[in-house]
């Protein structure tokens, strides 16, 4: 749920949660919902409300008035099973190396696929397997060749937070809200997010968002791509509205061939993950690849 209409209202309702917002009233179920993403000021929360949403494993995502996310609400994290958080404690350094390499991997492969369905020539290659993965100048090349398609909007360069120029904000709201379904995904298996694979642990972070978000971050840049050819004005508040609803219209290939949601996908990689960590068996590890739907719809 987005919630772009200033001054609304958030309340809990017989297994409902209800916006009330000037114009009108909307009700979803609660089960339904994964987040909710406030990119409106004067927006209100019932306590029951927040309590609710918590309960169910929903994360809030909060942005200020210009739609740069600031922070997001998730519940505590529940240890689902012992025997994996302990796993986690104690992964070896030979796993989480082995771990890692094949999120990057996988990241540079889905930004590859990402320039080759803009019909794109790159060299990414030569940073993929047999070659040694190498991400930094991958990533070099990789912004290089995306950004030069937004033609006068074009950044110099890729800034994470505090980003003025109307793509790299656009980034940056998308890969939140993402990673804040993915960070719920996480949470819901039972593995601790302030455990990571490849980054170690700061205050106030979750490394483990951030290690397992990698290979993701190409289905925005994909989307945001789509919405620049349809909006060549790329206003921040329409690119709010498109991915609210693109994001839940995509569709990922699983190992099996069934084709599911793009959060179902999200669930079904963690729980590759937790799968690695408890038997050590890097092979049971699912990867998005975007080259084999390119964000393919209902």
């Amino acid at each position: 749920m987005h919630i772009l209409q200033p001054n609304s209202r958030l309340h809990k309702d017989r297994g409902c949660l209800v916006l009330d917002t000037p114009a009108t009233s909307h009700r979803l179920p609660l089960g339904d919902i994964l987040a909710v993403v406030i990119a409106a000021r004067g927006v209100c929360l019932t306590a029951d409300a927040l309590s609710a949403l918590l309960a169910c494993g929903a994360v809030i995502v909060h942005c200020n008035e210009k739609y740069r996310p600031l922070g997001k609400t998730v519940s505590l994290a529940p240890v689902i099973r012992q025997d994996l958080f302990e796993r986690q404690i104690t992964l070896p350094p030979a796993l989480s190396k082995q771990l890692w390499q094949k999120i990057i991997i996988s990241k540079i492969a889905n930004q590859a696929a990402c320039l080759e369905n803009f019909q794109i020539t790159h060299q990414l290659a030569r940073y993929l397997p047999p070659n040694p993965p190498d991400e930094g100048n991958a990533a070099r090349q990789y912004w290089k060749h995306y950004f030069r398609q937004f033609g006068r909007l074009a950044p110099d360069t890729r800034t994470r937070q505090g980003a003025e120029d109307p793509v790299n904000s656009m980034l940056n709201y998308g890969y939140a809200v993402l990673s804040a379904i993915l960070h719920r995904s996480i949470c819901a298996h039972g593995l601790n997010p302030a455990l990571g694979i490849h980054h170690k642990y700061r205050f106030r972070s979750d490394p483990l968002v951030y290690d397992l978000f990698e290979p993701w971050r190409p289905v925005v840049d994909y989307c945001l791509w789509q919405f620049r050819k349809a909006n060549k004005r790329t206003e921040l508040t329409e690119w709010v509205k498109y991915a609210a609803k693109e994001f839940l219209s995509l569709r990922l290939k699983l190992p099996d061939n069934r084709k599911v949601k793009l959060f179902n996908a999200m669930d079904f990689y963690v729980q590759s993950v937790c799968n690695v960590i408890i038997d050590g068996q890097i092979t049971r590890l699912f990867l998005p690849d975007i080259s084999e739907f390119i964000l393919e719809k209902e």
